[in-house]
């Protein structure tokens, strides 16, 4: 199985889970009522096309709805899109989400690797070089995961214009994005009708603390390419309860801004004491932390009741390479005082 990720807090007992990226602030409670008030409902079938979330996601960013697709998660509507196009050849950047070589595999697609700089680990100018493989389709995340970097503006302009030129789609993944405090400055959404072959990804999951629920979206102004979204997989791909999560989680804008202070924050305070334990990590923009340590961490710190990400199996990663969530200060004192028991090398 390559679909190895964060949050399986299932194998284990009394952990706390460092392991995926979740608002440490928990459900919203105005999402938490929707949910329960939404079981009612149940004994109908969800709006086929999510109407409703779609028409609101919509005004959020003023854009027409039908240029929005809703999804079981993110993940949903990343293979939709993959199984919807069936490129022959894509270029992803490594180490990144995995999910976008699994479904690109899927479809037996040919995947080239931009070899992200183990020094930075940001994407720099020679990514323009990937061009010369002549992909269909190109997938960037912003900011990154596992890194949490965010990718240089010019830089991104520069390749989503490129793409545009040789006529290349590109998925671009912002879901961490809203964790960063700059989604109004960064987020390429407002140019989705400037570039026509641009395709951004979004979910409600992380931001809203809904994983178990799943809620993803995606926003083009290729209509055509979300009506073979549409029909690359099940129809009710979302729940009532996800849908009614999702309109609820919009008019929550005051708990956003809380928790991207609060990010910040608690970021600042796990930071600086790596720096203090020489713990070698990269700053990071996003609600989790890439750092190095020896191998081994992971296990030691389950010992400890403390679950990690070992990122040892991203493609351009080794063994030493981990990523943990920025999570409540309790629980973040919690990782320091364990780090600090364990000997770096």
């Amino acid at each position: 199985m390559k679909n190895i990720h964060g949050g399986d807090i299932y194998k284990y007992e009394n952990v706390t889970d460092f392991s995926a990226n979740i608002n440490p602030m928990g459900i919203p409670e105005s999402v938490r009522e929707a949910v329960v008030n939404s079981l009612e409902m149940c004994e109908n079938y969800p709006q086929m096309f999510c109407d409703d979330l779609r028409e609101k996601i919509g005004r959020r960013y003023g854009v027409d709805s039908s240029f929005i697709i809703c999804g079981n998660g993110a993940s949903d509507v990343l293979y939709r899109y993959v199984f919807a196009i069936k490129p022959k050849n894509a270029v992803v950047a490594a180490p990144c989400f995995a999910e976008y070589e699994a479904a690109l595999e899927c479809v037996g697609a040919k995947v080239e690797y931009y070899q992200i700089n183990h020094n930075t680990f940001e994407i720099e100018d020679d990514f323009m070089e990937m061009f010369e493989y002549k992909p269909d389709m190109i997938f960037l995340c912003n900011p990154n995961n596992p890194t949490g970097i965010l990718i240089n503006d010019r830089l991104l302009e520069r390749i989503i214009k490129e793409c545009d030129r040789n006529g290349v789609r590109i998925f671009l993944d912002e879901c961490f994005l809203d964790f960063t405090g700059k989604e109004d400055e960064l987020s390429y959404v407002k140019s989705i009708l400037r570039y026509r072959g641009l395709f951004v990804l979004k979910a409600f999951t992380k931001m809203y603390a809904i994983p178990g629920i799943r809620l993803g979206y995606g926003i083009t102004y290729d209509k055509e390419l979300i009506g073979k979204m549409y029909d690359a997989g099940q129809p009710w791909n979302v729940s009532v309860l996800a849908q009614n999560a999702g309109i609820a989680a919009l008019d929550e804008d005051k708990f956003a801004a809380d928790t991207v202070s609060l990010i910040s924050k608690e970021r600042e305070f796990i930071c600086t004491n790596f720096q203090r334990m020489n713990i070698k990590y990269w700053e990071s923009d996003a609600n989790y932390i890439f750092f190095m340590h020896k191998k081994g961490l992971k296990e030691e710190l389950l010992n400890r009741g403390i679950l990690i990400r070992d990122c040892s199996n991203y493609k351009n990663l080794t063994d030493g390479y981990y990523r943990i969530a920025i999570k409540s200060h309790k629980d973040n004192v919690k990782l320091i005082d364990a780090l600090a028991d364990i000997d770096i090398n």
